[in-house]
């Protein structure tokens, strides 16, 4: 349940940047509505929020929909989805447990909570819009 509510919450986060940034809050006609392969995210998730979830995950890398699922160009109706073939979909699905893991586990009681429908960690906290993590310079060549 808990990771349920991580999820949504950060679906929740999304909708305002997404909203910005595409212009729009539908979903597109050429997406489906039913999924199939779903091994992190709950199995019965509604269109809009997996939607709004995967927008934030290309927001936070920079890149689009082809970065991790098998189709290119912008008629998503012929994408493959559920394709497992890249590498990158795996590789985001273990950076989706370990920042629900961060959250839900590492975070608990730590500092002031989250506000409602944010996560104090996300894929921009790290990648900041670049497919590889960006790390900060150490300054004086400490710990």
């Amino acid at each position: 349940m808990i990771r349920v509510a991580a999820v949504v919450c950060a679906a929740a986060w999304s909708i305002a940047a997404i909203a910005a940034a595409t212009g729009s809050g539908e979903p597109s006609a050429q997406l489906p509505t039913t999924f199939t392969n779903l091994q992190v995210l709950p199995k019965d998730i509604a269109q809009r929020p997996l939607i709004d979830l995967m927008r934030s995950f290309a927001q936070g890398l920079g890149v689009r929909c082809e970065h991790c699922h098998v189709g290119e160009g912008n008629d998503l109706s012929k994408f493959d989805f559920a394709a497992d073939t890249k590498p990158a979909k795996a590789t985001a699905r273990k950076m989706l447990r370990m920042t629900m893991t961060i959250n839900d586990e590492l975070l608990a009681g730590v500092g002031e909570p989250a506000p409602a429908g944010t996560r104090k960690v996300t894929c921009f906290t790290c990648h900041r819009g670049a497919t590889k993590p960006l790390t900060a310079k150490a300054e004086g060549g400490g710990d």
